[in-house]
């Protein structure tokens, strides 16, 4: 384990990790079909299944991460192999992050600038909060999250008056039994947030609420979706939520209040922008953590520059800036990756523990 590990609080993990994937949910969000609000709620039950390997090694190894306990279950080489594949899927999400990032930006505010130029900028801030360290991207979270989830609160009750909620009738009209679980599946897969919480599970100043931590980080991501989903839903209709490149956005640029304050959008747009700064900071970070952790390294600073250019490297010298590329990405390829990091990884590694654990319990029987 590494000396100096910065600690964070519970509330602050919680906050986190549902400021990182409420920010996912702001921009991007698959209408499929006027039940889509139910797989959000189904998801849960996917999601306690998804992560039952990860809660219980982590468990079992309360003051590790799960780089360092993965040598010690699976052996030191292949340990050290599985330690550099969680490098590559954090840098693969900071990566997705920072293009998504770009798509927007770029397109609304700066139609002219080189992708190179928004891209090195967004890398340099984030970079700036690596080297300040994970309890200050916890506390940036924890100053931040509540206001931003006021103000999606506040966006929904101001639309109460022009939501149509015959839009959600009748239910499960558009959608079989077996749809709605896949999709709900699906949506469980998103949450890598799972692995995050695996890595930062020896952070936590109390350690033995890493379940409970997940379960109101679930609930808060949750209610904030359906705040999300279900208003924009009856205030748009499914055609137009179908059809919308982002309809959350055009849901809140229809705001009015008492015909004299419009285009108030840009309370939403800045907290994107926020959220995204925070976790692209987190993805790059956890990819250090994970380098210094498998390569026996002290000191994660140095680091920081180095990983900063591989990304944006990989990011002008690959199609992944394309809108087509990074959206396909999130929609069709995503889920999957993380499933075998969520999922996959941990359910072989839980496979071996049990195995070792047996074979050690015969062979002190057979003495």
């Amino acid at each position: 384990m590494i000396a100096n590990l910065e600690k964070i609080s519970p509330l602050q993990v919680i906050l986190l990790l549902s400021f990182c994937r409420i920010a996912i949910v702001l921009l991007w969000f698959n209408f499929t079909n006027q039940d889509v609000w139910i797989t959000e709620i189904i998801a849960l039950f996917y999601l306690a299944i998804l992560s039952a390997p990860l809660l219980f090694l982590s468990k079992q190894f309360a003051t590790l991460t799960l780089i360092e306990y993965l040598p010690i279950i699976t052996g030191k080489l292949a340990g050290k192999i599985l330690g550099s594949l969680y490098i590559v899927f954090f840098l693969f999400l900071a990566t997705l992050d920072l293009s998504l990032f770009d798509n927007i930006l770029k397109p609304i505010n700066y139609p002219e600038t080189p992708d190179s130029v928004i891209v090195l900028l967004a890398l340099l801030s984030c970079a700036y909060g690596v080297y300040l360290g994970l309890e200050c991207i916890c506390r940036a979270a924890e100053f931040f999250t509540p206001q931003i989830f006021a103000i999606i609160f506040f966006y929904a009750v101001l639309q109460i008056p022009d939501m149509d909620f015959k839009v959600f009738l009748p239910i499960l009209a558009d959608s079989t039994f077996p749809e709605i679980n896949f999709q709900a599946f699906i949506t469980a897969a998103r949450v890598n947030e799972l692995v995050v919480l695996a890595i930062l599970a020896p952070s936590i100043t109390k350690k033995e609420n890493t379940t409970m931590i997940l379960f109101w980080t679930m609930i808060v991501i949750t209610v904030f979706s359906l705040i999300i989903i279900v208003p924009t839903l009856a205030g748009l209709g499914l055609d137009l939520s179908q059809k919308t490149f982002d309809p959350y956005y055009l849901f809140i640029k229809q705001i009015n209040i008492y015909d004299f304050i419009t285009r108030i959008e840009f309370l939403i747009v800045a907290a994107w922008n926020i959220s995204m700064f925070v976790k692209i900071s987190l993805m790059i970070y956890l990819a250090i953590l994970c380098f210094v952790q498998v390569f026996g390294l002290t000191n994660r600073k140095v680091l920081i520059i180095p990983m900063v250019i591989v990304i944006f490297i990989t990011a002008l010298k690959t199609e992944i800036l394309s809108s087509v590329v990074v959206f396909n990405l999130i929609e069709y390829y995503v889920p999957y990756i993380n499933l075998i990091f969520m999922f996959g990884i941990p359910v072989i590694a839980l496979a071996i523990f049990f195995l070792k654990k047996a074979t050690n319990v015969k062979s002190d029987c057979n003495r």
